[in-house]
């Protein structure tokens, strides 16, 4: 009996993307005492990741599912540890035994769960102050850090241009490892899964019902004045005079922040207005300053 069948008629399949990042992702890529993870490396534009060691009395590789830092340091190695117990679903950590470099990769991945391009942008956000303490503190340079969206290339398409953060995708990973091991179980589990995706994805509503996609505010400026943004219109609470939008763009803080924007023409209420004003805006408030 083939495993689509099984899944049809015995067990359904494990919808939590823990199952993915911690059973399906390390059995596909991590098999054969990381035989294949140069593979992988390679797909995420790191080209040399050295030769790696799998022999546990004498390894250059620590990988993890599921590392949170905070909850794993119990010594003095990491002096600027952030508080926030932000954790990426897959981290693994490559030692160059020669040079002594480093390599750090950290995905954040999803599959069935359907967060717009905004919310997963700034999850991976809040990671980072965690990825940079890592790297000061384990001398890994900016160069040595791979920080990636595992997404389905579905969910990819549904971002349209809003989400700016590096992305490898199920499909890719997929289509790269059946080249090498067609009849893989865990392989066809993979397959199976982006081959149901429209029937188990998540259907809850990602944003207010006025809302297309969420953008930070300087994609949002950077697109507009290079021609490429198709959304017309943007909301804060308050509006185009309210406080918070004040603030945000005397602060600067605008450039962070999350709006929901809409390709409607016309305002929805009196906290909708059009990005060409939120433009004008910042740029009288930075002519100010000058």
């Amino acid at each position: 009996m083939s495993l689509a069948s099984l899944l049809d008629q015995e067990l359904p399949l494990n919808r939590k993307e823990r199952f993915f990042t911690g059973t399906v992702f390390p059995m596909i890529v991590c098999r054969d005492n990381f035989k294949y993870l140069p593979k992988f490396m390679e797909l995420i534009g790191c080209s040399n990741p050295g030769r790696i060691k799998s022999d546990p009395t004498s390894t250059n590789i620590q990988f993890f599912t599921e590392y949170s830092l905070v909850e794993s340091v119990r010594d003095g190695r990491f002096p600027s540890l952030p508080t926030s117990k932000e954790t990426p679903d897959i981290l693994f950590l490559i030692k160059n035994e020669e040079d002594e470099s480093k390599i750090l990769v950290a995905l954040e991945a999803k599959m069935y769960n359907r967060p717009s391009a905004g919310q997963l942008q700034e999850q991976m956000q809040k990671q980072k102050p965690i990825l940079d303490c890592i790297c000061e503190s384990l001398k890994i340079s900016q160069k040595g850090l791979y920080h990636l969206a595992l997404i389905p290339d579905t969910l990819l398409k549904d971002f349209k241009s809003g989400f700016t953060e590096p992305v490898i995708t199920w499909e890719l990973i997929r289509d790269t490892y059946m080249e090498i091991f067609p009849d893989d179980y865990f392989l066809e589990m993979l397959n199976q899964a982006l081959k149901r995706y429209d029937d188990l994805v998540s259907k809850g509503v990602q944003y207010g019902k006025n809302c297309e996609q969420k953008i930070i505010g300087k994609e949002i400026k950077m697109q507009f004045e290079a021609g490429q943004l198709q959304m017309k219109i943007m909301g804060r609470d308050g509006g185009l005079s309210g406080r918070k939008l004040e603030n945000d763009i005397i602060s600067g803080g605008w450039e962070k922040q999350l709006y929901e924007t809409s390709s409607s023409e016309v305002p929805h209420n009196r906290n909708w207005f059009r990005i060409g004003e939120f433009i004008d805006r910042i740029d009288q408030v930075s002519e100010s300053k000058i």
